[in-house]
This record gives structure tokens, sequence and C-alpha cells, in this order.
């Protein structure tokens, strides 16, 4: 089946269709809905492949696929499949399996479309409600590309509490450098645009643009956080690296205020990637704009909380993360597995089991059979999403976090947890071992290269290596117990001594002066 490519033929796909079932109510889902509304068509329903317990999303009613589809069986009906391209399969199957054959999916070039258009309409709204406030506006861009704005809320969303913050859509650079294979060859493309914010139909009129993980062409002045480099882009071609020495460019001015490294992990590949592209002078200006500035975070329980939680003397595990296998949850569930009857424990598992990451390549019908097995665990409270705040409720609740992952640059996670009085086990990828230690944590220690990248790729090797490492940190505390609650108000020690909101307000206001 063809995926539809533009606005106009996907309002054709729906015309004089009645009922509208939108299957997944995620980022996707969400984004086809408020398109949906705001050209006033209805949608009848959210599906979602498993669900036990139905709800609702802005009135609209979110149930099991089983369930709207033996609701909606009429001819009048359609569904919209809102998923990326690296998830249809699965889900065109779990229809198929339904006799579902007539149904709608868009192309990843359309779904960025809606995205950009939504953008837009938020833009605009943010602007009405600047000119009744006071005091300094600072612009931060809207989610691109299947982004959430989990990460500008985390490191620029009201983090200066006297200022105003204004949404602004993510426009993106002109592609006249790009070679014309790009716009085939989806992702690459994709990674190349949201490189740089180039505002051509919004004129931000701001104090100050904060970006993540993106140049900005602007004359406003203009800070960005990065994760593992800037530019982000990885040149491959000359006409790369021509558009990288041209985001350089940008970084160079006056009016680039700051660059901020999440960690001293990003700050190394920094210098050593702009060694590679730069000569010296540049370097040393660019590194100079950088700092190392670690994400802010809050304290999340009372001395009371702390106290009467891990004085209950059971072992509550807590692992969070939507890309389960990366992660490390499959190496978790195994792991503990190992210790069924011996001790008694809990495991809160809150992840969409998604497969076919970059890393592992996890199949869609592998990461099904996981979820059988977790489901048939009778230690495990499993859910597939939560918001937030009940994330953070959950991590309240336990004792200890788990993130074991291969492949995170960082894992804000593991702020969370620490900041709920939870030692964390994690491996020593990346900044890992910058949040992290023996004093306030455990460590399972993998083959990394010099900056903290995995450096064994074949699967079945660093997933026996870090199940042998996670079976000895669990073995640790199952036999040292009392050592839960020492190393978990150290972390506590830490979040308060190295994430301080204050002192990253400081920081920030400084681009203010």
């Amino acid at each position: 089946m063809e995926a539809v490519k533009t606005i106009e033929e996907f309002i054709m796909e729906i015309d004089n269709k009645k009922q509208l079932i939108i299957y997944g109510a995620g980022q996707i889902g969400k984004l086809i809905y408020s398109f949906l509304r705001s050209n006033g068509i209805a949608v009848t329903a959210f599906a979602v492949t498993m669900q036990t317990q139905k709800w609702e999303w802005e009135s609209i009613p979110v149930h099991s696929l089983d369930d709207i589809l033996s609701d909606y069986q009429a001819a009048d009906s359609i569904v919209i499949l809102a998923v990326t391209k690296v998830h249809q399969s699965f889900m065109e199957d779990e229809l198929k399996k339904r006799n579902i054959s007539s149904y709608i999916k868009l192309s990843e070039g359309l779904i960025y479309e809606l995205r950009r258009k939504r953008q837009k309409e938020k833009a605009q709204e943010a602007e009405l409600k600047k000119e009744i406030k006071e005091g300094n506006s600072i612009g931060y861009l809207t989610p691109g590309y299947l982004d959430t704005d989990y990460a500008e809320r985390r490191l620029i969303i009201d983090k200066i509490k006297d200022a105003f913050y204004v949404a602004m859509p993510k426009e993106s650079a002109d592609f006249m450098l790009m070679d014309d294979v790009y716009k085939v060859e989806w992702e690459r493309y994709r990674q190349l645009m949201e490189a740089c914010y180039y505002p051509e139909e919004y004129r931000p009129e701001v104090d100050l643009i904060h970006t993540f993980n993106m140049v900005c062409r602007t004359s406003c002045f203009w800070c960005s956080s990065f994760e593992t480099t800037i530019p982000r882009v990885w040149p491959e071609t000359e006409s790369e690296e021509e558009y990288y020495l041209q985001l350089v460019e940008y970084m160079k001015q006056p009016n680039c205020k700051a660059l901020y490294a999440f960690c001293r992990n990003a700050y190394n590949i920094q210098r050593h990637n702009l060694m590679r592209h730069l000569p010296l002078d540049d370097v040393e200006l660019l590194m100079a704009k950088t700092k190392i500035l670690h994400p802010p975070q809050k304290i999340l329980v009372t001395e009371e909380e702390f106290v009467k939680k891990h004085a209950i003397g059971i072992f509550h595990f807590i692992f969070i993360g939507r890309a389960f296998f990366f992660k490390g949850g499959r190496e978790v569930i195994r792991a503990l597995s190992e210790f069924e009857g011996r001790y008694e424990f809990k495991l809160t598992l809150i992840s969409g089991l998604l497969g076919n990451d970059y890393f592992t390549k996890t199949s869609d019908e592998e990461a099904a059979e996981w979820k059988k097995i977790i489901l048939e665990k009778k230690w495990i409270e499993y859910y597939e999403s939560l918001t937030n705040d009940k994330v953070l409720e959950k991590c309240k609740e336990a004792t200890i976090g788990l993130l074991p992952s291969v492949a995170d640059t960082y894992g804000y996670s593991v702020l969370e947890m620490q900041a709920a009085g939870c030692p964390v086990v994690t491996t020593n990828v990346r900044a890992f071992p910058e949040i992290n230690n023996e004093k306030c944590g455990w460590i399972c220690r993998i083959p990394v290269d010099e900056f903290g990248v995995c450096a064994e790729k074949r699967k079945s090797v660093w997933s026996e290596i870090l199940e042998n490492e996670l079976e000895k940190c669990f073995q640790d505390i199952f036999e040292y117990p009392d050592t839960v609650k020492i190393k978990g108000r150290a972390a506590l020690e830490r979040i308060r001594e190295m994430h301080d909101p204050d002192k990253y307000q400081r920081e920030l206001k400084k681009n203010l002066e």
C-alpha cells in the first residue's frame, strides 16, 4: 500500500468518511488529531495495540484495537496509521491479523509537514500571549520530527524564573548546499535539516533563543545545549562539509553567547570533532564559548519519605525507557530471573518495548515475545507508558533505579531516580561515570572506547557481558541490603551538589547580561 504524500491527498482519502479511527495515541497520533481538528474534521476514536483500561484524550475515546474495531466496522469507517516508517510493519501486521486491509498510512515527509504546520500555530499563539508579558523573553523551538519537547522542558523552558518563554516553530536551514540524493534518503536528510534554525517566515522578537542541538542562523542572541556535538552534522560529502563549515561560522559570531555541553564527555567529543574540521584558532574560539552544564534536577522526596520507603525492606527496582533493548531491559529481566524464588523483589517497568532501534536492531517479533515474557512475570509491574508526573511518583515509591544502557548520551532518568532517593545501576557508557559511581550506585562495566561509546557491536557479546555484570550487582544488593539506603542518601547528596536548579539558572542568566 502506497503512503499518502501530500496534505491534499490526505484530505481526499478521508473525504466522506464518517468514522475516523487513528491507530496510535502517541505523538504522531496526537499530531494527526490536531491537524484534523484544525481543519474541522472530527475523529471518532484512538486505537492502541494493547490497552487494559479505556480512557479519553481531549474527549476522544482511547481503547484497545480489538475493542475499537468491534465497535466501528461500518463501510464509512477508515483507520489512519499513526506511526513512523520504522514501526510501520508491526502495526500493519496487527491490522492484517484482524482482516483490516483498507487503511491510510502517511509518508515520512507528510508527517514532517504536519509537524511544521502545528509548530507555526503554536508560535502564533505564543506571540499573542507575549504581548501582555513584561521582562526578558526567551525563545525555544517546538519539537521537530517525531520529537517530544522533553529535552526543552528538561533544559530550557522556565529555567530562568523571571523570564517569559516563547514557543517558536523549528524552521530549518536552506538546502541549496545539500545533494539531491538526501531528499530521498529521508533519515539523513532529516538530520541535516534539523541541524540549523533559520526563521524565514517567523521572525522571533525575543531577547534570547535557547536551542537544543541546533545552530541558529539569526541576528538574535542565542545559545544552545548539546548532547554530543554541535553542529550536529557528520560530513560525508563535499557539500555536507561546506554546510558544516557554514554552521560553524554562525557559532563564531558574537550573538552566539554560549554552547552548553551536557557533560565532560560531550565537551571532549566536541573538541575532538572540531579539531578534525577546523584550524586551531577557530577551535579555541568555539571551545572558549563552550561550558559544561549538567541538567538541573530538583529533589523529589522529603527526608520523611526517604526514610519511610527504605524502612519497608522490599527490593523495589524501577526501569524507565521507551528504548527497552538498548537501555539493557532484556538483560535486566534475564539477570533478575536468576534470583526468582531466592529473594523477594519487585520491578516496576515503564517501557513501550520498541524494537528496531538503531543499536540492537531488535525485530518487532522479538519485541512482542519479550512483552509476553514480561506479562507472565508476577514480580513485574508493567506500564507501556505513563505521564512524566506518574513516572516521578513511581520513582518515589521505588528503592533502586535501573538504566544499564549500552547507547545513551546522558540518561535524564538517572537524575530523576537519584533525586527520589534511589541508587542506580548503570553502565560505564558516555556520561554515566560522571553522574553515577560506586558510592551512590553500581556500575556495570562493558567495553567502551575513549569517548565512552560501546566498543563491542556484536549483540551476543555485549549482551552476555552486561547480563553477567548485572547479576553481580544484584547479588551485591541482595546480600548487603543496608547499602541500598546508604547509597540512596549519597545519590540525593550528589543531586543537591551537582544539579542545583538555582546554580543552573544563574549560569543561563549570564546570557541576558
